[in-house]
């Protein structure tokens, strides 16, 4: 049996993810370890490092959705406190995962393996 993903190995490569609250780290990381075994098979450790990715990814579109931060920074200020943020281009389809790096480097790794079945995330 495949051992879970934890908080750690996340933050491992995400640590800027650490001020995400521990409720939502228990429904990320419960979402990521019931991913079926037939999608990934963890002793290929490119299968669990996807796995972690996935759950950095979710855990970045969450701390962005709290913070209301949606894009790169394209303008700051000081004096005022003023901050402005670009548009993220959106994925055609609705799982959205070019909207982080994590995502991104998680669907790399899924395309590159024999994953690539029929896969609902």
């Amino acid at each position: 049996m495949p051992a879970n993903i934890l908080k750690p190995d996340v933050l491992a490569i995400a640590p800027e993810l650490s001020t995400i609250a521990d409720g939502a780290w228990v429904e990320i990381l419960a979402y990521v370890n019931e991913i079926p075994l037939s999608a990934f098979d963890d002793s290929v450790p490119t299968h669990r490092l996807a796995r972690i990715f996935l759950a950095a990814h979710i855990g970045t579109v969450s701390k962005r959705a709290v913070t209301g931060a949606v894009g790169p920074v394209t303008a700051e200020s000081a004096g005022g406190l003023r901050r402005s943020y670009g548009a993220v281009a959106t994925s055609t389809d609705t799982s959205n995962l070019s909207s982080s790096m994590y995502g991104t480097q998680y669907m790399t790794i899924l395309n590159a393996s024999y994953a690539r079945g029929p896969f609902l995330v």
